[in-house]
Order: C-alpha cells, then sequence, then structure tokens
C-alpha cells in the first residue's frame, strides 16, 4: 500500500515551513523596525516627504508580511499538522470502487481536500464518504477501480489498487494555476485592503505622536489666513533656537479643525488688524504686536510662507503677537521666536 504520510514528506515539509518562517519573521521585524527608523530621521524640515514614505514602507513590508504569511506559510503549516495527524492515529482499512468527485473544498483550520466515493460491494451497505489532501488527488488511481485504502477518520492516508479500471482518466483532479491564483488573491486582498486602512490611521497617528514633542520643548504659531511650504520656514527657526527647544510648527487657523486647545496656547499668533479682537482673549495683554505685512509700504516677512493677500481683505496689516498661554513667556523663548521669525523673515525677502 502507498502511504502518502510518511517520514520523508513529513521532513520535506518541516523544512519547506522554516525557511518560511524565518522569510515571514524578516518581513514582520522589518516593518516596525523600518518605521521607527524612518521616525528617528524626520525633521520639521523633511516630514512632509517622510510621512508618505514611512506609510508606503509599512504597507509594503507589512503587507508582504501577510501575502508570505497567508499564501505560504499557514498552508504548509497546516500540511504539516494535517501529515502528522495521518501518521500519528490509528487507521482503518477499506475497500471497494473509488470515484474523485470534482468537489474541492477547505478543512476549517486545516488542508484542501477532494471529495472521495468509496462504494461497497454490498448494495445495501452505503458508499463511504471520504477525503483527501488536494495534492494527493492525483494519485488516486481511476474511477471505477477497486482499491483498498487506509483511511484516519473520513481522510486517506494511504491507497493500494486491487482491481484497476479500463481506460483513464478523462480530467485533471489538479486546480488548474489560474484559478489557484485568483483563489490566493481573493484570501489576502481583503487582509491587505485592511492592513492598508490601519496603516494609514494608525500609522499615522504614531507617526505624529512621535515626531511630536511637549509644549515646553515646542514653539507652535497659528496664522489666521493661509499658509505654504511652512515647513521650510519652521526648520530654519529651529536651527536658531537654542535648548530646550527642539520643534517649531507653524499652521493655519485651519488646521485645528477639531477642536482648539492647543489654538489657544501657541506661542505666536498672526493676525490681520480686523481679527485683533476676536481673539483678543488669546493675545498677551499690553503686546501691540510684531508687524509682519504692511500693504501700504509693501513690507512682508516671509511672504513666501504668509499668504497675507490670499482669503483676506486687501489693504489690510497684518501682526504677529506673543500668546497669554504661551510655556515660553517667562524664560523669554515666545519672544525671541518672534524676533527670529521677523529677522529671517525679513533676510529672506531683502534676499530676493
Amino acid at each position: 500500500m502507498e502511504f502518502f504520510c510518511n517520514d520523508q514528506e513529513w521532513l520535506a515539509l518541516t523544512r519547506l515551513e522554516r525557511r518560511r518562517t524565518v522569510l515571514f519573521r524578516v518581513l514582520a521585524g522589518l516593518t516596525p523596525a523600518v518605521f521607527t527608523l524612518l521616525c528617528l530621521l524626520t525633521r520639521t524640515g523633511n516630514a512632509r516627504t517622510m510621512h508618505p514614505a514611512m506609510l508606503a514602507a509599512a504597507a509594503l513590508l507589512g503587507g508582504a508580511a501577510i501575502t508570505v504569511y497567508t499564501l505560504l506559510l499557514r498552508p504548509v503549516r497546516q500540511e504539516r499538522k494535517h501529515l502528522e495527524m495521518l501518521m500519528n492515529t490509528p487507521k482503518t482499512i477499506l475497500e471497494g470502487r473509488v470515484t474523485v468527485t470534482g468537489d474541492c473544498f477547505r478543512i476549517p483550520k486545516s488542508v484542501r481536500v477532494r471529495r472521495v466515493i468509496l462504494e461497497k460491494d454490498q448494495e445495501d451497505e452505503r458508499p463511504a464518504l471520504l477525503n483527501v489532501d488536494e495534492r494527493w488527488a492525483e494519485r488516486i488511481p481511476p474511477d471505477g477501480s477497486r482499491v483498498r485504502v487506509a483511511a484516519v477518520h473520513s481522510y486517506i492516508a494511504g491507497i493500494e489498487t486491487v482491481c484497476g479500471a479500463e481506460g483513464r482518466r478523462t480530467e485533471s483532479r489538479k486546480e488548474s494555476g489560474l484559478r489557484t491564483f485568483f483563489r490566493g488573491v481573493s484570501t489576502v486582498l481583503p487582509l491587505l485592503i485592511l492592513w492598508v486602512f490601519c496603516t494609514v490611521i494608525f500609522g499615522s497617528f504614531i507617526f505624529y505622536q512621535i515626531t511630536d514633542t511637549v509644549p515646553e520643548r515646542k514653539i507652535t504659531l497659528f496664522m489666521d489666513g493661509m499658509t505654504s511650504g511652512e515647513d521650510q520656514l519652521a526648520a530654519r527657526l529651529e536651527d536658531r533656537l537654542d535648548d530646550p527647544i527642539r520643534m517649531v510648527r507653524i499652521h493655519p487657523f485651519s488646521y485645528m479643525m477639531f477642536g482648539d486647545e492647543e489654538l489657544k496656547n501657541a506661542d505666536l499668533y498672526i493676525l490681520p488688524d480686523s481679527h485683533r479682537k476676536q481673539y483678543g482673549e488669546w493675545l498677551l495683554q499690553g503686546d501691540e504686536g510684531i508687524l509682519v505685512y504692511d500693504p501700504e509700504t509693501g513690507y512682508t516677512v516671509a511672504g513666501d510662507t504668509f499668504l497675507y493677500t490670499e482669503g483676506k481683505e486687501s489693504g489690510e496689516p497684518f501682526r504677529l503677537y506673543l500668546g497669554a498661554n504661551s510655556p515660553h513667556l517667562e524664560d523669554g523663548t515666545a519672544r525671541q521666536a518672534a524676533e527670529l521669525l521677523t529677522a529671517i523673515g525679513t533676510e529672506k525677502e531683502d534676499a530676493e
């Protein structure tokens, strides 16, 4: 009798499982490692580039790990466990005429099998409904052959031909490669979509948590207007500010669409004169502000970053104010940042 489950096949599956396990672990380990490395390399000036790079790297490496596990590691692991079950469980010998049906399905948390019907000699005896591992379906004799099988529960572990049937099989019992491919895609695609979704949502949240810092080590400026390329200006300010400041953030008011806690506690504000009264409680009392845009004289501070004339009434001056709730009022860092911003912005405008 030819036994499908033997030590040689078990050893081959074990080696294959070991190699695929190593591949999966490498990909699974690289995903958080690359994610963390890109976070550590992120600075204000390159944050807009590093963020999509981090998402792409995490999505690709994590997706590769999911694909390897789903299509390569899990099936061979299930095959190995199924083989061990067949090898270590007592077998029952059955005899009859064999027919391999077209039914092919996966046993939950186990292997894909083909349905096999074993018709007994006695007419009053019901046929035995058996299953054979899909990989071994081609090794079953032609339909109608009289065979003797070694069965474990409802699974065929071995078979021998007692009397062969005339003729040959009319069709292959192996699933076509194209069908196997599409079946694999349909299995892994929902997992990949879910992974990408989680990467974008939770990955972005973690990215900004890692690359952010506490207010005591950060200068935050909000503009009541439109901005462009603010990261470059923020990076220049970071380079000139002393410890403990390690980060500068510049945002338009629209950045805080949900919740305004950070907006109320900002260090600096750029406001048009007509809106000073509206946001007066956020501003340091007695601070008259630093003029950063004067439409009459054409004086402009960092006009390529702060778009004073877009989205606001024309001919209106803008001023830079200190925030009343800034954590950097006592140490003078907020005022230093305001003066540096004016100096840097003026230098750039003069250079142009």
